[in-house]
């Protein structure tokens, strides 16, 4: 029998093993929660307030967001345009509570309407909480018509400053899209790449100008995309289907129940489409008649090729840079993007309960990228085969390069 001493001794030690070991347990599984909740941590490339790219100046951060939302807590919509479209930035706030990242081109004398603009949205309209709120804005300048001095705007109304002045704004810059290309052409995949490159939240949501998203769609987005992860988690992309204009802005469609009420003249005949317009439409017929619970977003289909992806959303650490090299058209730039995804391997998952309606008085084809309707050239096919390789090469890098 053991002395008294030494069966202390070892009662101690026993009861201090057993402590220790299950102060090691409760720690490792807090650090496992920790990891598991955390949000991801999104890949930001260094960059200086102002650079230059070619021909053109950068400067980002003109107009900082006061939101703190980074990594997973929340989808950062990228899109790009001229002061001349902060009319779309308006009805976009209306439905999109969670970051954007606008590049904004200034052509040549376009800086003192741009200011002007802003202290129009920020004393004169409804939007003057939200917008610095949300947006996160950078300028893209071309060498030839930057500005002597550059300067944000000013904490104070300026003096003389009249709501008056700009009281036929929304006539002046309410301008369709399609129209405004026409006079106004900037370096698009530029812009895209800007507003991308500096979206701090792990997943972008590429957008056009007018074009305008269900609501909630980041927050449903996000829960959707953890509950129902995909096999390649950094190799997707998320699909939603475009729809034309359907009366005012104010009255959209909420759900797809109502997208459907709203489509059928359309789908009948008493709204003529165009040839290629009834065509897109009649892709997204099968996508109309699948049942959804009106709220929910699920998977609707998987694929390897973009058939149903005129826009969608990706992890922005991932997916290639836009090439800067194709940039004058919308429907040309995408194509040759979709098809770079296309051939580095990426799945294209279409989503459903969740759709884009345009603002244009028409719909603009220009955006479709449905790789049906086009046949490579061999240059082009050359140049998607030289784009993938390079990505491949620096597959492990953030930020690819396109």
């Amino acid at each position: 029998m053991l002395p008294v001493y030494r069966r202390s001794f070892l009662k101690k030690l026993f009861i201090t093993t057993i402590g220790l070991v299950l102060i090691l347990f409760i720690a490792r599984f807090q650090l496992h929660k920790t990891k598991r909740s955390a949000p991801s941590i999104y890949l930001k490339r260094p960059h200086l307030q102002l650079e230059q790219n070619g021909d053109y100046w950068i400067y980002n951060n003109f107009m900082q967001s006061k939101t703190n939302l980074k990594g997973n807590m929340s989808l950062t919509l990228t899109t790009h345009g001229t002061y001349r479209d902060f009319n779309h930035m308006k009805w976009l706030l209306v439905r999109w509570s969670a970051p954007i990242s606008i590049a904004v081109y200034v052509g040549e004398n376009d800086y003192e309407q741009l200011l002007e603009s802003l202290y129009y949205i920020k004393y004169c309209t409804v939007f003057s909480l939200s917008w610095p709120h949300w947006i996160s804005m950078q300028l893209v300048f071309h060498d030839k018509h930057m500005p002597q001095l550059l300067y944000r705007i000013s904490s104070e109304r300026p003096e003389g400053f009249s709501c008056r002045r700009f009281s036929n704004e929304e006539t002046k810059y309410g301008t369709t899209l399609a129209k405004h290309r026409l006079t106004t052409k900037y370096p698009l995949n530029l812009l895209r790449n800007v507003a991308r490159l500096n979206a701090q939240t792990y997943y972008v949501f590429a957008l056009e100008p007018g074009m305008l998203p269900t609501r909630n769609l980041a927050v449903k987005f996000l829960q959707f995309v953890h509950l129902q992860p995909t096999f390649k988690t950094h190799k997707s992309v998320y699909c939603l289907p475009v729809f034309p204009p359907m009366g005012e802005d104010v009255t959209l469609p909420k759900y797809k129940s109502d997208l459907k009420i709203r489509l059928k003249p359309y789908l009948n005949g008493s709204i003529i489409l165009s040839p290629a317009e009834t065509k897109q439409l009649n892709n997204f017929r099968p996508w109309l008649d699948n049942p959804v619970r009106d709220g929910d977003i699920v998977r609707y289909s998987i694929a390897d090729q973009p058939h149903l992806c005129p826009v969608y959303i990706s992890s922005n650490a991932y997916e290639p840079l836009y090439d800067q090299r194709y940039g004058n058209s919308t429907s040309d730039s995408n194509f040759m993007h979709m098809q770079v995804l296309a051939g580095l391997g990426f799945d294209f998952v279409v989503l459903d309960g969740s759709f884009i309606i345009r603002r244009q008085s028409n719909w603009q084809t220009d955006v479709s990228t449905n790789v049906a309707d086009r046949i490579l050239s061999t240059v082009e096919q050359k140049h998607i085969r030289e784009v993938i390789k390079m990505n491949v090469l620096a597959e492990r890098t953030p930020f690819l390069v396109a």
